[in-house]
Order: structure tokens, then C-alpha cells, then sequence
């Protein structure tokens, strides 16, 4: 269960709800980037989601450039978020049209999956039959999480916008919520089914959270990616998803990062950017979209390549 965990936040956010790694704060590494562009600084700082109280304080590294921030940018702010609208729009892409069913397109063996999830969790089964796939995802992936011990609350994203609150910075938004909820809910419906089924399949996986964690702890994107693609390897129907939910997402991530960069050339300004963590990993990063504009982006931990690397 490793892409689907990739878009669980969003319809947390869109209907307002939403193993175990002991971190002490002094042995692990700062996910963040820093980049300059004349006398412009955006820090990038990648984000788990969903966290256990033990991460906690973080390295010092990311207070410091946090405590020089002129103002914080996130991918949404769920505090911003009108609940009847949001609602509106998640109704509006979350059912299959009248005469298709779940149950044409399922094994008997998924089906016997999805009606245990149902009668385990006091859902309808019959009702389930008839959502699309990406929020039936959605709902195996919350069900999870619940019983496990990461919570939103200790997210690194929910957690520095407590922090910009108090201080009173403002808030940016690199994405609307229709541009998050449009790059799930209208990806190819058989990416969407593979989606389902690869998600019914690994329910018993309790370990994916503590596996992403550790590759974030160790501040190591290209491991972080390796795992969440390798369900693209074993299911290459999964590949539109992957494309949906990161590489466009990420060139226009970049483009609002780069509008940060460039808006004071005169003066100096820090911006403390706090995105998805997977969107800062992989051949068509946040951080490669920049890099193709010219930036020099520096990361602020230490490669675990460079250090196995025989000629360091």
C-alpha cells in the first residue's frame, strides 16, 4: 500500500477529517533544499502527512530557516477550505455512472476483501459498489491510518502552519483544492481500478508508514521513490496515477516556487515552502522542474550516495 498514500491527504483536506520509528530530533536529517535567486531564498522542506508524537522536536535545521521565513507556502490550507464546496466537488466525482458497479470489474477474491472491509468498518457494502475507485482507495487508506499510530496532527505540513499562525506570516497556496482533487478523481478510470485492486490485495500490510518514514528520516528521496514505485513496477497500469499525482503536479509546483524566486529582485525575502515529500523525490522532482529553469538548488542533508560512494 505505498502510491495510494500519496493522495490520502487530499480528501482528508476536502472532507475536513482525516511499524512505530523512534526519531530522536539530534539522529536524523532535515528533508529541505534551499535555493537562491537575487536575494530571494525559498527553503523546501519535504512532508510526511501523518506522524507519531516520537518525531518530534525536528532537527534543528528546519526552525532555523523556518525562524527566517518572511512567510510560509503550503500545497492548501485545510483552515481556508469552504466545507460546503469542498464537499460539493468530492460528491460530484465520487460516484460511477448509473448501471456500471465495482463488482463488474473485481475478482470474487477482491470482492470477499471489500465486503470484509465493509462489515469491519459499518460501511454498505452495496454502497461501495458504486464509488469510484480513487475514493474507495481513499477510504481503505483512512481506515489504516486509524489504526495505526500516525496521525495528521503531527504532519510537518499541519504542524509548521500552527507555528506561521502564531506568528501571524502569511499563508500561501501553491494548489486549489479542484487542481488536487481533478489530478485523482479524473485519472484513467483503469489506473484508478488498479489502484483498488493493488490496494485490496497489500490490506494486510501494516509496515508501508514506518517504511516511508525511515526513507524520510534518513532524508534519502531516491529510496523514498524507489518504494512508492516499485507498485508501479509490479502494476504498470499504475503508471498514469504516478504521472498524475506527481510529475504534473510537480512542473507546476515549480512554476508557483519560481514566481517566489523572482518577486524580489531587489530585496530580500525567505519563503519556508512545505510540500508532499514524494514530490521532492524521483527524476521529475519539484527539485529537477527547477533545476531545468536554471536554479541551483541545494540540498541541506547529507547524501547517503555521496557517503557510499568509494571515491568520498
Amino acid at each position: 500500500m505505498r502510491l495510494h498514500t500519496l493522495f490520502s491527504k487530499f480528501i482528508f483536506i476536502a472532507l475536513l477529517v482525516i511499524a512505530h520509528a523512534s526519531a530522536i530530533a539530534s539522529s536524523y536529517q532535515p528533508f529541505m533544499w534551499k535555493v537562491q535567486n537575487q536575494g530571494a531564498t525559498v527553503y523546501l522542506v519535504g512532508s510526511i502527512h501523518a506522524l507519531t508524537p516520537d518525531f518530534y522536536p525536528l532537527p534543528e535545521a528546519y526552525q532555523e530557516a523556518f525562524a527566517s521565513a518572511d512567510r510560509l507556502a503550503v500545497e492548501l490550507d485545510p483552515e481556508n477550505l469552504d466545507p460546503y464546496q469542498s464537499s460539493r466537488l468530492v460528491q460530484s466525482k465520487m460516484w460511477l455512472p448509473k448501471g456500471i458497479t465495482l463488482d463488474q470489474y473485481l475478482t470474487q477474491p477482491q470482492q470477499q476483501k471489500l465486503k470484509d472491509f465493509a462489515e469491519e468498518n459499518g460501511s454498505d457494502y452495496q454502497r461501495l459498489l458504486h464509488i469510484r475507485p480513487w475514493m474507495l482507495v481513499e477510504q481503505l487508506t483512512q481506515a489504516q491510518l486509524k489504526d495505526s499510530e500516525y496521525q495528521a496532527d503531527y504532519g510537518i505540513d499541519l504542524h509548521f502552519l500552527k507555528q506561521a499562525k502564531e506568528k501571524g506570516l502569511p499563508i500561501l497556496e501553491i494548489e486549489s483544492l479542484t487542481q488536487q482533487i481533478s489530478a485523482i478523481a479524473d485519472a484513467p478510470f483503469r489506473a484508478q481500478l488498479a489502484m483498488l485492486t493493488t490496494s485490496l490485495e497489500q490490506m494486510e500490510d501494516k509496515d508501508y508508514m514506518a517504511q516511508m518514514t525511515e526513507y524520510w528520516r534518513q532524508a534519502d528521496p531516491d529510496g523514498l521513490y524507489q518504494f512508492v514505485y516499485q507498485d508501479v513496477l509490479d502494476t504498470p497500469q499504475l503508471k498514469p496515477m504516478m504521472e498524475a499525482l506527481l510529475d504534473h503536479r510537480n512542473q507546476r509546483m515549480a512554476d508557483v516556487i519560481s514566481i517566489y524566486l523572482g518577486q524580489s529582485p531587489n530585496s530580500s525575502s525567505t519563503t519556508f515552502v512545505v510540500i508532499g515529500a514524494l514530490h521532492l523525490s524521483g527524476p521529475k522532482s519539484v527539485v529537477y522542474e527547477l533545476e531545468q529553469k536554471g536554479y541551483r538548488v541545494q540540498p541541506l542533508f547529507t547524501s547517503l550516495n555521496n557517503e557510499k560512494s568509494p571515491n568520498k
